[in-house]
Parts: structure tokens; sequence; C-alpha cells
């Protein structure tokens, strides 16, 4: 029942900014109120699923307000609904597709952003490990550029959030009795960093661990083109679904960093 309350908010969220948009402005506090003031903007006069919306929205106060609950088939239909109503109405107003809309637009880096649309690309027709070979490359390619920014600024306060660790001969000057344990303590030191580089950005390390799983690594070579190891386990659309928002999620995080 709770997916009635999201698919409510949902489009009363569209509403707002879609009133916003042509600048129908508030109307008042009931929802269905929202579809004469934006018809009074569109010059088709067609915003539409005022009906079906208006049964969402009455459904909606019949659970949140005196517990009745809806069948399965029901929230289906909801659910049905309010697609088409996103479908029908995204054009009219915003002059696109709704299958178009796409979260990779907010990323600012070209280079990291064209990765992603291409990733959505292959991933509408099925190829889901190229999509997650897209989508690996451009992780490891946001990561990149945002490295040699922090190296730019030379400043302490950016080492936390920096990758780069000093080289270290802890292994090489060990003992040779103590080489492996050494060579364990740097490896143990590498994930840490990691850890604390990943929390400093505000960036979930489980999600982290999550993604590394169903993508392969990307590196850049020497020639300055990126290459992946490994395959990952990522073979599903869901899989893909969750990389392509993982990747967006860090470089939405790391858009926020305001450098000097």
């Amino acid at each position: 029942m709770v997916s009635i309350l999201l698919f409510h908010d949902a489009v009363e969220l569209f509403l707002a900014l879609a009133s916003e948009h042509v600048g129908a402005g508030k109307t008042g506090q009931e929802f269905i109120t929202y579809w004469e003031a934006i018809n009074q903007k569109l010059s088709s006069k067609d915003f539409g699923q005022k009906d079906s919306m208006n049964r969402l929205s009455k459904a909606r106060a019949n659970w949140k307000h005196y517990g009745i609950r809806l069948s399965t088939t029901e929230i289906d239909d909801f659910r049905a609904n309010v697609a088409t109503f996103f479908q029908e109405n995204t054009p009219k107003v915003f002059g696109l597709a709704f299958e178009e809309i796409s979260m990779a637009t907010l990323v600012q880096d070209e280079k990291v952003r064209d990765r992603l649309l291409k990733a959505e690309e292959l991933n509408s027709t099925g190829e889901f490990k190229a999509a997650l070979v897209e989508i690996a490359i451009a992780f490891q390619t946001l990561f990149d550029r945002f490295e040699w920014r922090v190296m730019e600024q030379d400043s302490v306060h950016f080492k936390g959030v920096s990758s780069h660790r000093l080289f270290s001969r802890v292994e090489d000057t060990a003992p040779r009795e103590l080489s492996r344990f050494a060579r364990e303590i740097e490896q143990e030191l590498g994930t840490l960093h990691k850890q604390v580089q990943m929390l400093s950005l505000g960036i979930d390390y489980r999600r982290y661990i999550r993604f590394r799983g169903l993508t392969p690594m990307a590196y850049l070579t020497g020639s300055g083109t990126y290459q992946v190891a490994g395959d990952g386990r990522g073979q599903s659309h869901q899989d893909y679904l969750f990389c392509s928002q993982f990747v967006i999620e860090c470089a939405l995080r790391l858009q926020e960093i305001q450098f000097f």
C-alpha cells in the first residue's frame, strides 16, 4: 500500500513542476485543481488523465485516513495509470518524450555523461554486459578526472578525498620473514584508504562494494584510453539500473565539492 502513497507523491510533484513551467502558479491545496490551471496555459487544452489521477487521490486518502486497503490488481492498475499519466503529459508540457528523460543529463562532466548516455543506448537494446562496461569506464573516468582536480589544489584539506597514497617501501625494506606480513598490511591500508575516501565524499561504501562486484574493473592505459579487466557479475537490466544510478549519484556528490 505504500506504493499508492509514492504514486501520488510522484504525480503531485510533476503537477507542481508542470504548473511552474507553464506559469500557471499554485491554485490551491487540492490535488485536482492543477488540471484546470495547467490547461489554461496549454494551447492544446488537453492535459490528460484527470479522472484516473482523481481516483488515485481518493484511494490514497481512503488508505491514509481510513485504512481502506486495495487489492494487488487495483494497485497494478494504478501503476499503469501513473505510467500513462507521465507518458501522455510530459511531451505536452516539456516538449520531450518521457522515455527521453535521463538523470545522466545532470552530470556536468561531458566525458562521463557521454559514457552514461551510451550505456543507456546499449541497455535499451538488451546489451547489458556492454552497457556495464560503459558504466565501469564512466565511474573510473569520473574519479580519475576528480583526482586530477584534487591534485591541482595541492591542499592538505583534500587529502581525505584523494585516492592518491604516497609510495611505500615498507614491503621492500622489511626483513624477509616479514615481507608477506608487510604486503598484507599495505593491502589493508589501501582498502582502509578507499573506505575513508568514499565516506569523506558522502558515498555509501556498501553500494560501492556492490557496484564493484557487478562491473568489470576499468583502468586508464598509457595511451590515454580506457580498458576493462574481467566481466563483473552483472547481467540483467536491474543490475544496469543500480550501477547507472550509483555512478550518477557519485557524480552529483563530487559536483557539490567547491574547489578553490
